[in-house]
């Protein structure tokens, strides 16, 4: 299990991310999702191949992070590999490019997010096959070389059923195993994780947490 770096997080998980395994994180705007990602890779102690489709990484929040918590700031840089794929056919080019980067020196993969391209392009009907394809490449790599992968999530109004759901939640239903919820709470910094989906762990299951200059914390 590769931690989370926060005790109620990896409990909920059931240990942390699973390794073999992909783990959907979705949720609306400044839920929590890039920076437990960030967080996730930056305690790992290796490589984290992170493409970022949305220009969301911030080297200075992560160099922030790492600082705060007695770490090396340009040793934790150094440790991302970063792609930044400009639309839906790159972000196919670089995650079939990734199972020929990553290899046992690697700890986790994180796309951020995997359906922003998807949401921009018009035709969306003719882009489910291949989101599913790049989500087998990706399931592939986590359980060739053991290693989770984080697919985050963007989210959608359904007007049919009037309720908040990750986009292409079918595609993305169907490969990940384990499904987590971030939320905004009214408190400022004061954020929410529901466990929608699980391998051994019961759905429904809830922890708080903080975001603050550390990243992720949990709450006192």
């Amino acid at each position: 299990m590769l931690s989370t770096g926060t005790k109620s997080l990896d409990d909920l998980l059931g240990g942390g991310f699973a390794p073999g395994v992909l783990t959907q994180v979705y949720g609306p705007y400044a839920s929590g999702k890039t920076t437990l990602a960030l967080q996730t890779g930056l305690l790992s102690g290796k490589k984290v191949a992170y493409v970022d489709t949305e220009g969301g990484f911030s080297p200075e929040r992560l160099a922030q992070m790492a600082e705060t918590r007695g770490l090396n700031p340009e040793e934790a840089l150094s440790r991302f590999i970063l792609f930044t794929p400009a639309d839906f056919k790159e972000q196919r080019r670089v995650i079939g490019s990734l199972k020929k980067t990553v290899d046992d020196n690697f700890s986790l993969v994180v796309v951020d997010s995997i359906t922003a391209h998807y949401r921009a392009e018009e035709n969306r009907s003719g882009l489910i096959a291949e989101l599913s394809r790049q989500l087998q490449v990706l399931l592939w790599i986590a359980r060739k070389h053991n290693i989770p992968v984080i697919v985050i999530n963007q989210v959608h109004f359904d007007t049919r059923t009037e309720m908040t759901k990750p986009v292409a939640e079918q595609t993305l239903g169907y490969r990940c195993k384990d499904i987590l919820r971030l939320d905004r709470l009214p408190k400022p910094g004061l954020r929410v994780a529901v466990l929608e989906r699980h391998r051994f762990r019961p759905e429904g299951l809830m922890a708080y947490f903080r975001i603050t200059e550390k990243g992720i914390e949990d709450v006192e």
